[in-house]
C-alpha cells in the first residue's frame, strides 16, 4: 500500500472517530438536559402526590425499559413498526403513569371533600375552633384528604399564615370546589360570620353536583365502552388476519408503503377516539 492510501485511510479513520465522538457527546448532552427536565417534573409530581420516590432511580428504570423492551419486542415479532410503537409507549409511560395517579387521587379528594366540610361544620358547632378543626380531621380522615390537611397543620405550625396554607391547599388540588372553600375559609377569617352554617351549605352543593357528575358519568359509560370497542376492533381485526393470512397481512409489517398505511390508521384511530371521548364528556 502507497504512502497517500496510507494517508487516506488515516484520513478516513480520523473522520470516523471524530464523527463517533461528536454524536457521542450530542447524545450524552442531550439525554443529560432530558434527564434534568424528566426529575424535575417527576419530583414535583410525585411530591404533589405524597409518593416519595428518587426520580433518577425511575429515569434509570425508564431507560433500560425504553432500550431492552423494544429489543425484545423486534426479536420476538420482527417489525420495525410494532418496536417503534413500543418504543413511543414505554418513552411516554411515565408521563401517563403520573397523570393517572393525578387523576385518581384528585377523585378520591373530590369524593371525601363533602363529608369533611360536614365533620368541620359539626366540629365547628361543638366548640372548637378552626385550628383544632383542621388538626383532628387530619387525624381522623384517611389518605389523601388526611395528607393535605396534615400538611396545612404543619405549614401553620412552621409560622406560614393561614391564608397562604389553605391557599397552598387549592394550589396543589387544582379543583373549583376546593377554590369555593379556601375562598369562604378566608373571608370568614378577615369579616367573620358564621362559619359553620356556610360549610354545612358547601358541603351539601359539593354533594348535590358531584351525585350528579356521577349520573353523568354512568349515563355517558356507555359511550365511552364504544370508544374503546371501536378503537381496538381494528386492532383485534389486524392481530387475527395476521394469523389467518399472514402472506396477505404482512406486506403491512415489511413494506413501506405498509408502514404508511398503518401509519394513518393509528392516526385516524386516535382521532376518532378522541372525538368520542369529547362528545361523551360533559363538565358540570
Amino acid at each position: 500500500m502507497s504512502a497517500s492510501d496510507w494517508g487516506i485511510s488515516l484520513l478516513v479513520f480520523l473522520s470516523v472517530v471524530i464523527f463517533l465522538q461528536t454524536l457521542f457527546n450530542v447524545v450524552r448532552t442531550i439525554l443529560r438536559r432530558r434527564k434534568e427536565s424528566f426529575t424535575q417534573e417527576t419530583r414535583r409530581s410525585l411530591t404533589d402526590l405524597f409518593l416519595f420516590t428518587d426520580p433518577a432511580l425511575l429515569w434509570r428504570v425508564n431507560i433500560i425499559a425504553l432500550i431492552l423492551l423494544p429489543l425484545l419486542a423486534y426479536l420476538l415479532l420482527g417489525s420495525l413498526p410494532i418496536t417503534v410503537l413500543v418504543a413511543i409507549l414505554i418513552a411516554i409511560s411515565p408521563r401517563l403513569i403520573l397523570l393517572y395517579l393525578k387523576k385518581r387521587r384528585f377523585n378520591q379528594l373530590h369524593s371525601q371533600l363533602p363529608d369533611t366540610l360536614l365533620m368541620m361544620a359539626s366540629a365547628l358547632r361543638g366548640g372548637a375552633n378552626l385550628g383544632q378543626t383542621l388538626e383532628g380531621l387530619a387525624k381522623d380522615l384517611s389518605a389523601p384528604m388526611s395528607q393535605e390537611l396534615s400538611l396545612v397543620v404543619r405549614e401553620q405550625r412552621l409560622g406560614v399564615t393561614f391564608e397562604d396554607a389553605v391557599s397552598h391547599l387549592a394550589d396543589r388540588v387544582h379543583s373549583q370546589d376546593f377554590d369555593l372553600v379556601v375562598s369562604a375559609l378566608r373571608i370568614n377569617r378577615e369579616v367573620g360570620g358564621n362559619l359553620a352554617d356556610t360549610l354545612q351549605r358547601l358541603g351539601e352543593t359539593v354533594r348535590r353536583r358531584l351525585m350528579m357528575e356521577q349520573k353523568i358519568q354512568a349515563l355517558t359509560s356507555q359511550g365511552k365502552l364504544q370508544g374503546l370497542v371501536m378503537t381496538a376492533l381494528p386492532v383485534l381485526i389486524i392481530l387475527a388476519l395476521m394469523h389467518i393470512e399472514p402472506a396477505a397481512t404482512g406486506a403491512l409489517f415489511d413494506t413501506y408503503k405498509g408502514w404508511a398505511v398503518l401509519g394513518i390508521a393509528i392516526i385516524l384511530e386516535m382521532l376518532g377516539y378522541w372525538g368520542i371521548r369529547k362528545i361523551v364528556s360533559i363538565e358540570v
